[in-house]
């Protein structure tokens, strides 16, 4: 059975902490020097990423297809920093969550209990693996389509006049480089070092999404055990009144948790869904242009861009409408318990357990929306519908 609950606890921590570490927000790990020099690090990296696309931009305004590249990166870098920032600083949540994690996994004592943390482990590593393996995906199609760009462009012709063209990039730099005069030579460097640069924003932006969407449905599993546990409370009569204490207890430790989760990522959340809005609206423009255009590489791009969007905008929603049906359902389930049949100095006790009940636990943004399935529809139709705009200004 050890042997058994140690599988399981490093099948439901091990990607978590594949997407954390390297960039230093692992929950469970030391916080020494190293780990806070690899979070440094990572950030300092994401940070010269978006000074260098911002010096792009200034640079070079005329090429639309470059402009939206650089928005994308902006944004996604951007956030990848508040995220990492975030989940350092104000780590203390989800240590707490991390640490009361791996006791349960060492206090499982039936088949049954293992079954439903299982299960949830395996939701939140689709979770979160899908994510960002479309993400690792989407930064490799970026380094790819740029060398093939370097390669169809090695010569142009302009009137009887042969140029050399400009090397493409991963990362939106070649005015940079020119103005910082980096030799030609280094080509292989720099293209390594801003496909990492790709790599190290898809970690720190969706590496992070996948740590908080994996302990959030292990909260969601224990949310279930504890409704396990409430029906079958009657059946334990001679030490019901200890039982229905620690089940209470329990209780209150899982909105504990469930609070701290949402302190920790409810000021990221709204710059999430602002960001989600705005790549959804401007890649669905771009998308509608190059269509237009028969551009078949940056309809491939555009649509990647706002497909990883659609789906971390859903999984968000997702986890936060699972959560509130998880725990709305304790009360539900001591409800439809046999609660009758227990003393009626416990039967009281049902009372203000589904009093509390009453009060949802939702994932909020910013304490000014709640994120759930019902936001994730209104964000897509808001989306939609400023889409629809720009493409009327297209047509006319």
């Amino acid at each position: 059975m050890k042997a058994s609950l140690k599988k399981d606890m490093a099948y439901a921590m091990t990607p978590m902490k594949i997407f954390s570490w390297p960039v230093g927000t692992w929950p469970l790990q030391e916080y020494n020097l190293a780990s806070a020099s690899r979070c440094v690090f990572a950030i300092s990296f994401l940070l010269l990423m978006i000074i260098i696309v911002h010096i792009e931009m200034y640079l070079d305004r005329s090429d639309s297809d470059k402009n939206l590249d650089a928005v994308v990166m902006i944004s996604c870098g951007f956030l990848a920093v508040l995220k990492m920032a975030c989940f350092r600083v104000r780590s203390a949540g989800l240590v707490f969550n991390f640490t009361s994690a791996v006791k349960d996994y060492k206090e499982i004592d039936s088949e049954e209990k293992r079954a439903i943390m299982r299960r949830h482990a395996y939701m939140g590593r689709v979770a979160g693996t899908s994510v960002i393996l479309f993400s690792y995906f989407g930064a490799t199609f970026f380094a790819i389509v740029s060398m093939l760009a370097s390669d169809e462009e090695e010569t142009i012709l302009y009137a009887n006049e042969t140029e050399a063209a400009s090397t493409s990039y991963p990362v939106p730099s070649e005015c940079t480089l020119q103005v910082l005069h980096v030799p030609d030579s280094l080509f292989l460097l720099v293209f390594i070092l801003e496909y990492l640069m790709l790599l190290v924003t898809t970690n720190g932006n969706l590496g992070t999404d996948a740590v908080f969407f994996g302990i959030t449905f292990h909260l969601c599993g224990q949310a279930e055990v504890l409704k396990l546990d409430f029906t079958k409370i009657v059946s334990e009569k001679e030490n019901a009144a200890k039982r229905m204490d620690a089940l209470i207890r329990r209780h209150l430790h899982l909105l504990k948790l469930a609070e701290q989760l949402n302190d920790t990522i409810g000021s990221i959340l709204i710059v999430q869904l602002f960001t989600s809005c705005l790549l959804i609206c401007t890649t669905g423009f771009q998308f509608i242009f190059s269509l237009s255009e028969h551009n078949g590489i940056m309809m491939i791009k555009t649509f990647m861009v706002m497909s990883t969007c659609l789906s971390q905008l859903f999984a968000y929603s997702y986890v936060g409408e699972y959560l509130t049906s998880q725990m709305e359902g304790i009360g539900y389930s001591i409800y439809s318990s046999s609660w009758y049949d227990l003393p009626t100095y416990l039967s009281k006790n049902i009372v203000f357990i589904l009093e509390r009940s009453q009060y949802p636990v939702h994932l909020t943004a910013g304490d000014f929306f709640v994120v759930n399935m019902e936001t994730y529809m209104s964000i897509v139709k808001t989306s939609m519908s400023y889409l629809s705009v720009l493409r009327v200004m297209i047509t006319t």
